[in-house]
Formats: C-alpha cells, structure tokens, sequence
C-alpha cells in the first residue's frame, strides 16, 4: 500500500513545479545576457545567487535524505498494521483486541509524527534560506552599484536595469529551488519503487520443455526444505532505530528445518495421499511440488525433469494447485474460473460440476457472469473452495496438487466431488493433503 501510493506519490511530485522550472530556462538566459550587457561587474556580483543555491541544496539534501527515508518507511508500517487490523478484524474484535490494536497503531503514527515533525524542522530551517538567497542577490547588486555610481563607473539607469533584471530573476530562481528542494523526496520515493519494479526472486530457470498431454510423473528425490527464522528482525525492529554501524552489520537468519531427505513416487494417473499431524511440513511439501520455493537440498521432478530445469511458466503450465486458504478476485464467476485464459463456457461448466460448484452458480443472479465481490465475500468459505478447484481443473493440468482442498466443504459435497474426481477422466497425477477419512479414500 505504501509503495503503491505514498512512494508512487513521491516519486512524481517534482513534476508538478518541473515544467515551470523548465520554462524559466530561456528566462535565465536571456536575464544573463543581458546582465553582462548592461554591466559585467554587477552581473558577476548577482550571479553568485547560482552556486549559493546548489551549496544550500547540498547541505539540505544530505540532511533530508535520511529523515524522509525513515519517514517513507514508517509510511509503509503504519499502512502494514492498518491493513491488517482492518483484514483481521472479526478476529480483533471477538478475541477483544481492539486496544491492543489501537495501541501498536498509535506507536506506529506517533513514530511517523515524529519522524515528519524532524522532516519538517528541517525544511523550516532551509525553505527560508532558498527563498532568501535571490533576495540576497539582488542587495549585493544594489551595494556593489551604489559603490560604483559613487566613482562613476556605472549609470543611474544601469544600476535600476541591473536590479530589475535580478527582480525579474528571482521567480526562476525560486522555480528551480522548488524542483531542488523536492529531489530528496522524489529519490526516497524512486529507490523505494524501484526495489519493487525490479525485483526478480531469486529462482533460476532453465529451457527444458515437457511433452503434454499425459498424466505427469512425479518424483520427490531426497528433499530438504528450512525456512529462514524472522525472530532477529523482529527483535531488531523492536528497539527501534539502531546506531549506523549496527544497521549495516550482516544478521545472519536462522535456518528452522521442516522436511529431512523427503523420497516418495508416484506413478502417472495415480492419487497419493499426504497425511500427517499440524505442522509436520505437508504445505511446505506442497509448495516444492509446484515450485513456490526451490529445496535446499534433493530435487522435484516431474516426467524425469527437475523442476528448476523448467523456463518461467513452465511449472504452471503442467501443474496446478489448490489451497486450503482460497482466494477469489472482485471479477465474475466466469474470470475467477478462467483467470484470463481463452476458454470456452462448456469447459468451465465441466470443471464447476466436477468442483460441485454448477448447481449454486446456476442459481445465482447471473450465472457465470455474476461478480463476486472483493475476495469473493458474496459466497460462503465452501462455495469459494469449490470454485477455486474448478479454476484448477478447467485448465486440465497433468499433476493436481490438493492442500485440503474441501475443508470448508460439507462433507456429502465432498463426497460427491471425490467421486466425481475418481470416475472422471481428469488424465492427471493427483497429490492430496488431506485429514478427513473421505478424502484420503480418495487415493491408490
């Protein structure tokens, strides 16, 4: 949220005053020629106003630069801790949580007033001298030409040209200092959105191409996964704002284990089922399957193929997985169903009645073209569900990857989805995860 908008903001606020400051160029040239025209001495005494105003913009931008840095970043926290109050908010509420919440916002809006009172003390300081300096300017000219008109070496109405002159040139010059005084904020704001525009991950890809069709055949060879430990980021970002030295020391995260030299196959056109107790890593499991994290050591493959073998995209073009944390776009049945893909209408009704999902969309107002709401908040947690696994079947993959899909499923739905699965010809290798008797019976 805070890159979206306050960055984004930042990022082209220079350009409100930027044309302006432009078109006062051909102003400033014009001023000098004739400054140096009318009397060479004085205009080199006014034209020191250029080298003042960089001078002051250094110093100014070197104070700033840090402060709207932190700025921006609290920004960024105080939209985190909104957004998810607002995202959690039946649990804040039943749990009665609501001080607690309102307490870790206020620290956080009180960190950002701070931190934009200090932004502001210093804009105080330095705005009035940016302002002042034209003005400075144009006194120097007026003592120097008074010096001058005294021994005769300029003219009355050289002297009262010359000040005009430097009248005229203090706008631009206030032009070009809004532009300047701006930059440190437009810097924030551009490494801030750029470290996101140019993020890449950190997964290689390779060129290897799998034939389609067929089921898949999956092999899981010796797999260990760990999760890098958040516990001394948090510490850290708990005390607050650390000494230089300390913020660029190395903190070395932790490594917490989940999965130890994992091995299993499955055959092509089989349904295997993953079983184990909360937190034994059967989501991280999953999530190597179809590579949303790569092992640490031991490798996927399917059809013989490591998956980091595979180009972008290519994962997905064979796989497909369903979560048990659903998640539905403000769009139509039809574009959650489809997602953007080219697919005719009689094959999203196949795979919402494999899903158990055609009878209720039928029902609603207008059938796949009826919008669902923001995160699909106009259906209930087992109409998402079987919507979401519709969106994986359509696409026909040849390896189905199910994370208790049916959780919030009634169960005879269930059952009649498990049969559907079974008798229908899917042509795919079907890993679940799965608690319920029903659905593990669903396996080989």
């Amino acid at each position: 949220l805070s890159n979206a908008n306050a960055d984004v903001e930042s990022t082209w606020y220079v350009m409100a005053p930027l044309p302006f400051a432009c078109g006062t160029v051909l102003m400033l040239v014009i001023t000098g020629v004739a400054l140096v025209l009318t009397d060479p001495v004085l205009a080199l005494v006014g034209l020191f106003v250029f080298p003042a105003i960089f001078a002051v913009n250094f110093a100014y931008s070197r104070r700033m630069a840090p402060r709207m840095t932190r700025a921006q970043q609290l920004r960024a926290e105080v939209s985190e801790v909104a957004h998810e109050s607002f995202d959690g908010a039946l649990v804040v509420k039943t749990l009665g949580r609501e001080d607690t919440e309102s307490g870790r916002f206020r620290r956080r809006s009180y960190d950002l007033r701070d931190a934009m009172v200090s932004v502001g003390r210093v804009r105080g300081l330095f705005d009035p001298m940016m302002e002042a300096v034209p003005t400075i300017g144009t006194l120097a000219v007026l003592v120097v030409g008074t010096a001058r008109l005294q021994t005769g070496a300029t003219t009355v109405a050289d002297l009262v040209s010359v000040a005009y002159l430097f009248t005229v040139l203090a706008m631009p010059i206030r032009a070009i200092g809004w532009v300047l005084a701006d930059l440190p904020r437009v810097v924030v704001g551009w490494d801030r959105v750029q470290r996101v525009l140019t993020a890449r991950g950190g997964q290689a890809y390779g060129d290897r191409r799998l034939a389609a069709g067929a089921a898949a055949e999956l092999a899981v060879d010796t797999v260990g996964f760990a999760y890098a430990s958040t516990a001394e980021a948090a510490a850290l970002a708990e005390e607050g704002p650390q000494p230089r030295q300390e913020q660029d020391a190395e903190v070395e995260p932790a490594r917490v284990p989940v999965l130890h030299d994992v091995s299993f196959d499955v055959a092509p056109g089989r349904t295997v089922a993953l079983v184990g107790p909360t937190g034994s890593g059967k989501s991280s499991l999953v999530a190597l399957l179809v590579r949303l994290v790569d092992p640490d050591t031991g490798a996927v493959l399917v059809d013989g193929a490591d998956l980091r073998a595979l180009p972008r995209g290519g994962v997905s073009e064979h796989a497909a997985l369903v979560s048990q944390a659903t998640f539905l776009f403000d769009d139509s049945v039809r574009g959650n169903v489809t997602l953007g893909a080219d697919l005719p209408d009689a094959d999203v009704w196949r795979a919402l009645e494999l899903a158990q999902a055609d009878r209720f969309v039928r029902a609603l107002p207008d059938g796949l073209d009826t919008r669902v709401g923001e995160r699909g908040t106009t259906l209930s947690g087992g109409q998402r569900q079987r919507l979401a696994l519709a969106r994986a079947l359509v696409r026909r993959p040849r390896l189905l990857v199910l994370d208790d899909a049916t959780s919030s499923v009634d169960p005879a739905v269930e059952a009649a989805i498990l049969r559907g699965l079974r008798s229908a010809d899917l042509g795919s290798t079907v890993v679940v995860v799965a608690y319920r008797r029903a659905t593990i019976a669903l396996a080989d």
